[in-house]
């Protein structure tokens, strides 16, 4: 009796503990939530310059492991730059005179898919000196789901060695008035010379405003 007890207490032990071990393998084997892992990334290279041109590049990735639909991929761009070309498998185009690329779906992104974009844009002669890009991502009911900013400094003319603003004056306000003027001073460029005199003589004046 005690022989064959101890017999079938081993072998409920061996069992308890061979579906301990092989339990989490099987569970493992299938991915407990698959799911679609978006992403949107907008990027440029170098400066853009006013009268120029420039390449904007966007990249809507999957990297899930789920395929997913999505309704619309939007660039708004800024002021002072407009769309000259577009380059890419996305059924993409332009509107509000050349100021936004629009791409209407359903787009279907598989997973481990990647679509890229290439915008090709005219910069205005007064563009301003910096700029931000943005691109949004839409799903089937509209609302944003993504969206990826893009900053850009534009060269050229007063953008320049300017103060980042268009140019101008860095002193925003006047001084005249308030810093006193002195006229009528004299130097004595004799200083130093052999034998003259280093005496100087100076008349201050305030001019008033």
């Amino acid at each position: 009796m005690t022989t064959h007890g101890l017999r079938r207490r081993m072998s409920a032990l061996g069992t308890v503990v061979g579906l301990g071990v092989a339990l989490p393998f099987a569970l493992s084997a299938t991915p407990a939530h698959a799911q679609p892992i978006l992403n949107i990334d907008k990027s440029h290279e170098g400066n853009f310059a006013r009268g120029g041109q420039g390449v904007y590049t966007i990249t809507l990735t999957n990297s899930g492991d789920q395929g997913t639909n999505v309704a619309q991929v939007t660039d708004n761009l800024p002021a002072g730059l407009t769309v000259t070309n577009i380059g890419g498998t996305l059924p993409c185009g332009v509107t509000n005179g050349g100021s936004t690329v629009q791409c209407n779906g359903p787009i279907s992104v598989a997973p481990d898919a990647s679509f890229t974009l290439s915008v090709s844009v005219n910069i205005a002669d007064n563009a301003p000196c910096s700029v931000t890009n943005t691109v949004t991502v839409a799903d089937e009911a509209g609302s944003p789901i993504l969206s990826d900013n893009d900053r850009t400094t534009i060269t050229g003319g007063d953008c320049d060695g300017g103060n980042g603003d268009g140019g101008g004056s860095i002193l925003p306000i006047n001084l005249n008035g308030v810093i006193p003027m002195f006229n009528n001073i004299s130097i004595d460029h004799n200083i130093n010379s052999p034998g003259a005199s280093n005496n100087s003589h100076q008349n201050f004046e305030l001019n008033a405003p």
